[in-house]
């Protein structure tokens, strides 16, 4: 009697295999539900660990080595990789928007915000897990820490969701831009006219 044998089984490298959109909607009305103080820096903590298994799975596939590097060539063409895994994740699609040191994401049909905003407008962004995650994706991408704020949302009435991802400097300018509450295109504005100076 011969001893059966094992069949390698096939791997599965799209992110919907770990975080399907309507898993990361559920964790999010539970923390919200739940840890009302703690949500956004819990989904963001989640987002960016989303976001290094999503580089690290990619970065296993051999046929991506051309992909690697930081050039804004590189950027772009493994920004556009990901936005199609984004898409057969139903997290909806993406573009990238170089502008100076930062990064602007523009998120189109975020199925948190487009799910949130059925329970009501919100009062501010709620996309914290897409927000650590691009983070992420582009700290792993550049080799240099990114951190990422989102300034609109599709759950607030906006008509996309939009981050400035840059090291934490610009970051905190960008947070301190919202608590004066401008508008989005006017904080881009700013950003753009630093980077002229």
């Amino acid at each position: 009697m011969t001893a059966p044998v094992a069949l390698p089984l096939p791997v599965d490298h799209s992110p919907a295999m770990w975080w399907p959109a309507d898993l990361v909607l559920a964790l999010h009305r539970t923390l919200r539900q739940r840890l009302p103080d703690d949500v956004a820096r819990t989904l963001y903590r989640l987002g960016r660990f989303t976001g290094a298994r999503l580089a690290r799975e990619h970065a296993c596939d051999p046929d991506d080595a051309h992909l690697t590097g930081t050039t804004p060539a590189s950027i772009s063409r493994r920004l556009q990789v990901w936005d199609e895994w984004f898409a057969n994740a139903g997290w909806g699609r993406f573009d990238a928007i170089p502008l100076g040191p930062a990064t602007v994401i523009n998120h189109y049909d975020s199925p948190i915000a487009m799910a949130l905003r059925l329970d009501g407008p919100a009062d501010s962004p709620v996309d914290d897990f897409f927000a650590g995650l691009f983070a992420e994706l582009l700290t792993q991408q550049t080799g240099q820490t990114q951190e990422s704020v989102e300034i609109s949302c599709l759950a607030s009435h906006a008509h996309y969701c939009c981050f400035v991802v840059g090291e934490a400097g610009i970051v905190r300018k960008v947070y301190a831009w919202l608590t004066y509450h401008l508008a989005p295109h006017d904080i881009l504005k700013r950003l753009a006219d630093e980077t002229a100076q």
